[in-house]
């Protein structure tokens, strides 16, 4: 049976994703938002982090955005 709601992204580089979410969590971020796009050859992934999804003690103390740019930069 197959799941319609499932959204599968192929041969995404671990090692990559794993430093980005690291940093990220590193940065105070809580929860992330996973976004793909199918390729022919290999599948994208990106991350979205909403200022709601930075730990409240880290808010407290400094806040630090992420931009586009600087995500992309990290995969």
């Amino acid at each position: 049976m197959e799941n319609n709601n499932e959204l599968r992204l192929n041969k995404i580089p671990l090692e990559p994703f794993l430093e980005a979410l690291t940093d990220i969590f590193n940065r105070g971020v809580d929860f992330v938002d996973i976004v793909g796009k199918p390729g022919e050859n290999q599948d994208s992934i990106g991350i979205v982090i909403k200022e709601e999804y930075f730990s409240t003690s880290e808010k407290d103390e400094e806040e630090e955005n992420l931009s586009d740019e600087d995500i992309s930069q990290l995969i």
